[in-house]
């Protein structure tokens, strides 16, 4: 199973993420961009995207001479 796992992510078919707490998740790697909430008691994971936060972070990338490729923000 571990070694089919790796391969579908190493296709590009499932994505790995990473919320630090030692366990790795994965989904669907063909969706639409979207970000995560991790609640650190229980955690619950909590998909959601916002177009405000979009526009923000290209906005402050461009003020400062930027063009955003990736963002991570934790």
């Amino acid at each position: 199973v571990y070694r089919t796992v790796k391969l579908f992510e190493t296709e590009g078919i499932l994505e790995r993420l990473d919320f630090r707490d030692g366990r790795s998740r994965y989904e669907q790697a063909a969706r639409e961009h979207h970000d995560h909430l991790l609640n650190l008691e229980t955690g619950a994971v909590i998909e959601f995207h916002s177009d405000e936060i979009e526009a923000l972070q290209t906005e402050i990338a461009r003020r400062l001479g930027y063009k955003v490729v990736y963002h991570r923000l934790e």
